[in-house]
C-alpha cells in the first residue's frame, strides 16, 4: 500500500509542471494570432475579390486596373440607356402625327395665335421663317392653307398666328371653330425665306407689316436665344397700337435683350413709336417721330443700313415699297431677303390674277383623272382644276410653297411665279397652278 502510494505521489508533480508550462505557452501563441492574423489577412483577401468582380485581373497592380476597367462599364451603361434619348428627342412627322391644339390666344381684334403639340409629343424641327401647311376639313371638303410659324424651333410646341381676312374661308373657320383638343393634319414644313438658308450678317434689320410679322418674329426670337452677337433692329408697321401683333411680347424681349430694338410705324397716329431698351432705368423708353416710311426715314432710323442684312415680310405693295427704298439707298441686294406672299391671304391674289378672264371657252384635259372640260380663257389654273375635281393641293395659293406644281403637256399658261421650280422643271413644262392662267386649250399632268 505504502509502496503503491509512493510512486503516485512522486509522479504527479512532474505532470502538473508541464501543464503549467503549456498554459504559459498558449498565451503568447494566442496573443500572436490576435495581432498577426486579422490585419494581414483582410487586405490580402479583399482586393482579389473586388478585382475579380470588376475586371478579373490578379496582377500586382490589380487595384489600378480595376479602377480603369470600371469606368468604361459605367460610361457605356449611361450613354446607351439614358443620355442619347434625352439629348435627341424624336422629330415631328406630319405624315404620321396630327397636330393637337393646346392653346389659343387673342393677339388683336382680328388675329389669334394657335399653339399646337404633336399627338406623340415629338419635337418640331424647322428653320426660323418657314411655314407649315394645314389640312382643314370644312363641310366635308379638305382645304389646304399655309401659315408662317411664329414660335422658335427645337420645341415641343408649334405656334401659328393667323389673321382674319375678308371672306377668308379657312382663316375665319379656324378662329370661329377650332377649340382646345381638336386635331388637324398637316403637310411638311417648308419655305425658302428663313434665317438658316439665307446667309446674313451679325447686324440685321427685320421689317414687317400686318400679319407679316409672324415669320419675322420667329427669326428674331431664335437669333436672340442662340446668337449673343446679333445686333437686331426691328421695324413693324400697323394701322395703330391696337393692331400691333405681339406688342407685349416685343416689350418683353426689349427688357431681356440689350441687342434688340423696335420701331413701330403706326398709320393712324403721330407716326413712329420707337421702343428701345433703357438698361439703366430698367424699363422701355418711348419716343416719337412723324412721317411715313420713305428713303429719308429709313436712313434716319438706320444710318448703318448698308452694314445690315434685311429680312422683309408683309403685303405685296408694302414689300415693293421697301425694296425700292433699299435700292435707292444703294443697298447691296444680296443681303436683302423677302417672303413672297402674305400668309393666309386665302383667295385674294387668285382673284387678282383671274381678273383678266374673258368669255372665251377653251378645253382643259387632265388624262390622269379623266377630266375633259370647258373652262374660261384667262382663268386661274388652280381654280379650274379644283372645280372639276382634280385633287390638286393649293396650300399657300400664292406661288411659293410648290404644293400645286403640275406639268403642262400641251398648250400654254401665263405664270406670275416660278418660286419653287428649278430651271430643269421649268424647261420640262412644270408650272404652279395657283399663279398660272390658262391661255388656250390645255393638257395637264399632276405627276
Amino acid at each position: 500500500m505504502s509502496s503503491s502510494n509512493t510512486p503516485s505521489s512522486t509522479l504527479s508533480p512532474p505532470v502538473l509542471k508541464p501543464l503549467k508550462l503549456n498554459s504559459k505557452l498558449q498565451a503568447p501563441t494566442l496573443s500572436t494570432l490576435k495581432l498577426s492574423t486579422p490585419k494581414p489577412a483582410s487586405p490580402k483577401l479583399t482586393p482579389p475579390k473586388l478585382n475579380f468582380a470588376l475586371g478579373g485581373s490578379s496582377s500586382t497592380n490589380s487595384a489600378k486596373l480595376s479602377s480603369k476597367l470600371a469606368t468604361p462599364k459605367l460610361n457605356l451603361s449611361l450613354g446607351e440607356t439614358i443620355t442619347k434619348p434625352s439629348l435627341k428627342p424624336a422629330a415631328w412627322s406630319p405624315s404620321t402625327t396630327p397636330l393637337v391644339l393646346v392653346k389659343r390666344a387673342l393677339e388683336t381684334h382680328d388675329s389669334m395665335s394657335f399653339t399646337f403639340a404633336a399627338a406623340d409629343q415629338a419635337q418640331f424641327d424647322f428653320k426660323p421663317g418657314q411655314f407649315v401647311t394645314l389640312a382643314v376639313n370644312i363641310d366635308g371638303k379638305t382645304h389646304y392653307r399655309a401659315y408662317s410659324i411664329s414660335s422658335v424651333p427645337q420645341q415641343k410646341q408649334l405656334r401659328l398666328t393667323i389673321k382674319r381676312v375678308p371672306d377668308g374661308l379657312v382663316s375665319n373657320w379656324l378662329a370661329d371653330n377650332l377649340t382646345i383638343g381638336d386635331s388637324l393634319s398637316a403637310l411638311n414644313i417648308a419655305g425658302q425665306f428663313n434665317s438658316t438658308d439665307c446667309a446674313h450678317k451679325s447686324k440685321l434689320l427685320l421689317i414687317s407689316a400686318g400679319c407679316g410679322i409672324t415669320p419675322v418674329m420667329s427669326i428674331a426670337k431664335t437669333l436672340l436665344a442662340h446668337n449673343s452677337d446679333a445686333d437686331i433692329e426691328f421695324l413693324h408697321c400697323a394701322r395703330d397700337k391696337d393692331n400691333v401683333i405681339f406688342h407685349d411680347e416685343m416689350q418683353t424681349l426689349l427688357a431681356q435683350h440689350k441687342n434688340f430694338n423696335v420701331q413701330l410705324l403706326l398709320e393712324n397716329s403721330d407716326g413712329f413709336a420707337s421702343y428701345s431698351a433703357d438698361v439703366n432705368a430698367g424699363n422701355n423708353a418711348l419716343s416719337h417721330q412723324t412721317g411715313m416710311v420713305s428713303t429719308d426715314v429709313i436712313q434716319q432710323l438706320y444710318p448703318d443700313l448698308n452694314q445690315r442684312t434685311i429680312f422683309l415680310c408683309g403685303p405685296v405693295g408694302f414689300m415693293k415699297a421697301v425694296e425700292n427704298i433699299a435700292q435707292e439707298s444703294d443697298f447691296d441686294m444680296a443681303n436683302f431677303f423677302q417672303e413672297s406672299f402674305t400668309p393666309a391671304a386665302d383667295n385674294t391674289q387668285q382673284d387678282q390674277i383671274s381678273s383678266g378672264a374673258t368669255e372665251t371657252s377653251v378645253m382643259l384635259h387632265v388624262p390622269d383623272f379623266a377630266v375633259e372640260a370647258e373652262v374660261i380663257q384667262g382663268s386661274l389654273l388652280l381654280d379650274a382644276l379644283e372645280k372639276h375635281g382634280v385633287p390638286v393641293i393649293g396650300a399657300c395659293r400664292a406661288g411659293v410653297c410648290g404644293s400645286c406644281k403640275c406639268k403642262v403637256t400641251k398648250g400654254s399658261v401665263k405664270s406670275t411665279s416660278t418660286e419653287t421650280l428649278t430651271a430643269d422643271e421649268i424647261e420640262q413644262g412644270f408650272v404652279l397652278a395657283c399663279s398660272s392662267t390658262i391661255e388656250g386649250d390645255l393638257a395637264v399632268a399632276l405627276s
